[in-house]
């Protein structure tokens, strides 16, 4: 009898949140195999906990080592469409500012030809004004050459009373 319980202690159960935690999937995910493959229990615990076998462990992870590739291929693929979506987006983005940019070069163009043109004529008027004002000072002094040279010079008198 001992070799017997000698023997049955040497092969490992497992619950199944241990073969769960295994696998790297949910309980209720390994109950559902556990039912669908129609799989006893080795023996059952305290509180009706159910154990199972090393051949059942083995079943579960090829089964789930095989899901788990076709799992990894279409989260791939979601995640390639998503990092897609998420790319279309930024680039949305960036044209749209690109586009606001451009537009607003094409303001701030047409602004400074209008202040090119502005600070063109206040450049013409400032000539002008240049000129004339050298005009002015010109006919001014010839208009004093001309009376100092008809005015005869006049004797000043000094002194405290000579404006009666």
């Amino acid at each position: 009898m001992n070799t017997k319980n000698q023997i049955k202690t040497k092969t490992k159960t497992y619950t199944t949140s241990e073969m769960a935690s295994i696998c790297g999937v949910t309980v209720g995910s390994i109950s559902v195999f556990i039912k669908k493959n129609n799989l006893k229990p080795t023996k059952t615990g305290q509180n009706n906990a159910k154990y199972y076998d090393d051949s059942v462990l083995k079943q579960l992870r090829l089964h789930y080592e095989k899901s788990k590739s076709k799992r990894d291929k279409t989260s791939n693929n979601r995640d390639l469409k998503t990092d897609l979506a998420v790319a279309q987006s930024e680039n949305r983005l960036l044209r749209d500012q690109l586009d606001a940019a451009k537009s607003t070069i094409e303001i701030l163009r047409n602004e400074l030809t209008i202040k090119n043109s502005q600070i063109d004529k206040l450049q013409n008027l400032t000539n002008q004004a240049q000129q004339l004002d050298l005009a002015t000072h010109t006919q001014h002094q010839e208009l004093l050459e001309q009376t100092q040279s008809t005015d005869e010079p006049t004797k000043h008198k000094h002194g405290l009373f000579n404006w009666f």
